[in-house]
């Protein structure tokens, strides 16, 4: 039931992922400076090198891609967490915290840019990110990742 009410209104983050992506990268570099350093094409560009930043756009599409395909399976895939957690705790050493980090922006994201997006609506997307995050701990803890 979350799930679909999360569908309902994404349509448009779906529909323009590079931009959405780009827009919670940089308001997550905005609200936490420091977690800049841990993407390696942005560490230590200023916010005007940010803007339409090719690297950064990506890396946001790629974000947002995952998180709608997340939300379209409703958790069925946990090959998709499995593999999220595993690149991102191995390749990239990105502490699990900051999957909380970028949750919370996500959501401020949502609240500024989509229409209509109430309070039932925060709640919901509020619920499948602390889902995606707790599916993504044990996968962390199994890697010996040291969250």
């Amino acid at each position: 039931m979350v799930f679909q009410k999360v569908i309902g209104f994404w349509a448009p983050v779906k529909a323009n992922p590079k931009y959405y992506g780009e827009i919670i990268l940089q308001c997550l570099f905005e609200t936490h400076p420091d977690v800049q350093n841990l993407f390696l094409k942005c560490a230590g560009l200023s916010k005007e090198q940010l803007q339409n930043n090719p690297d950064l756009q990506a890396h946001g599409e790629i974000v947002v891609c995952k998180l709608t395909k997340f939300v379209q399976h409703q958790q069925a895939d946990k090959s998709l967490v499995k593999g999220l957690a595993e690149s991102h705790a191995k390749q990239h050493k990105i502490p699990w915290a900051n999957i909380r980090i970028i949750s919370e922006v996500i959501v401020m994201v949502a609240v500024e840019k989509i229409d209509g997006f109430d309070t039932d609506a925060q709640t919901a997307l509020k619920n499948v990110l602390k889902e995606f995050q707790t599916d993504m701990g044990p996968c962390y803890d199994e890697l010996g990742f040291d969250q």
